[in-house]
């Protein structure tokens, strides 16, 4: 509405009827004029400035909602886009990109004290393969006696017998309680205090420790099971998927903790590689983590479950992706010639107390799986660009090693382990190990 109209048919405001028309009382004395006047275009005046907004609200109405979604969606996506490269810094790869370049040898500076110059370590890859080909003829490893495994751990091997219940499908059997029964079981376990999930579990189980205590010739004694299968590596080949999908089988029960590292960092107090060594995980605690199992088992046994034959079957299992390649606390602790490599490692000792346990070992292509770590444990700018450069380091710092010792101590060598950019390079030499 003009200002003139405003002025002298202000009474059309007032009177408040449908579309805000002008009825019988003022209907033939002025034009009524839409939102826009087209019959004087050519003029700036025709144009009614206040009802310009409604009409564009008006027509936004009318547009399609799919062409409106289309269109958020179309602006999130090049904003995730352009996010991605600016996060990036002025890298060119993509973050999911496949790993663009072949292994060459570059000239980098590190800060490594080994003797021989980078020069020297700047070998072709089919150098470097020969090398490899010739020191896994002095790699084969003969497994350590008995005797030897149960002297660096006597009360360990003290805890677990050498023959298991033989009705039951779980390695179990009864170890004798102290007379004080009375203690909480569970107050000092260490997984507990760091789990607040196992904490909900032992909370669980203490309230029903005492029913599940059986007597045998006066004396008090409690059920204990080992794992019955072990998934010991490597990380990043699908292990946790795994895990996950075998306790969907109704055999496979009671597990609280996928990876509970022990056999090759807790029971030794190496829990974090920048912490250090603290309180060692006794090997008690670590059987705690399947006492859930243990005390269904045991009403099985005792005739209180209605499916007696079921609960014999139950299995239990960990996937600690670590036990396969890992032995830095055991060369942190007891040393070892570097040159020959460790005496001992964590599968020594599962075997030594249940030569019969279920070993399952996932693998994948090693450099794949190197760069899946990659992109898991590295925090910022990751590309792959920064992670060819990182390899690139790593390996000229292997292959140092191999110019000085065999394959198996380059390996299992801690030193090099931490000095490596990309330090997960061990892990994916799955032959040796």
């Amino acid at each position: 509405m003009s200002l003139k109209d405003s002025q002298h048919g202000s009474n059309t405001h007032r009177d408040h009827r449908p579309h805000n028309l002008p009825l019988t009382d003022n209907f033939g004395k002025r034009s009524i004029k839409t939102f826009l006047d087209f019959r004087n275009t050519n003029t700036l005046e025709s144009l009614d400035i206040k009802g310009f907004p409604v009409l564009c609200l008006v027509n936004l109405t009318c547009v399609s909602k799919v062409k409106v979604v289309s269109l958020l969606v179309g602006l999130t996506l090049m904003f995730l886009i352009t996010a991605s490269y600016v996060l990036m810094w002025e890298r060119k790869g993509l973050l999911l990109s496949a790993f663009p370049h072949p292994f060459t040898p570059v000239v980098v500076t590190t800060s490594t004290t080994a003797d021989i110059s980078l020069d020297k370590s700047l070998i072709d890859m089919k150098v470097l393969v020969e090398i490899i080909n010739c020191n896994e003829q002095n790699t084969s490893r003969k497994v350590p006696d008995k005797k030897d495994v149960i002297n660096t751990d006597p009360h360990f091997f003290s805890v677990i017998p050498d023959l298991f219940l033989p009705h039951i499908k779980s390695p179990c059997w009864y170890q004798e309680l102290s007379s004080d029964i009375g203690t909480d079981p569970y107050k000092n376990n260490h997984f507990s205090l760091r789990s607040k999930s196992f904490k909900n579990v032992c909370d669980h189980m203490r309230a029903r420790f005492h029913q599940h205590v059986c007597n045998i010739d006066g004396k008090l004694f409690r059920l204990r099971c080992l794992p019955y299968f072990y998934i010991i590596g490597q990380p990043k080949c699908g292990t946790t998927d795994l895990f996950h999908r075998l306790l969907m089988l109704p055999e496979v029960k009671f597990n609280t903790i996928k990876e509970p590292h022990w056999w090759t960092r807790k029971r030794f107090g190496y829990i974090r590689f920048k912490k250090g060594f603290q309180e060692r995980f006794p090997i008690e605690d670590y059987l705690d983590l399947f006492d859930m199992a243990a005390i269904n088992i045991q009403e099985g046994i005792s005739g209180n479950s209605s499916t007696e034959h079921h609960v014999l079957q139950i299995i239990t299992g960990e996937a600690s992706a670590s036990t396969m390649w890992d032995n830095q606390a055991w060369s942190y602790l007891n040393g070892y010639e570097e040159q020959i490599g460790p005496p001992f490692l964590a599968q020594d000792f599962i075997h030594a107390v249940q030569p019969g346990a279920k070993i399952i070992i996932m693998l994948r292509d090693p450099v794949e799986r190197l760069y899946s770590d990659y992109l898991y444990f590295t925090l910022a700018n990751k590309s792959a660009e920064d992670f060819h450069q990182k390899v690139v380091e790593s390996v000229q710092l292997f292959q140092c090693c191999l110019l000085e010792r065999s394959l198996r101590s380059c390996v299992y060598n801690t030193s090099l382990f931490n000095t490596m950019t990309v330090s997960y390079i061990p892990a994916s030499h799955f032959g040796v190990q």
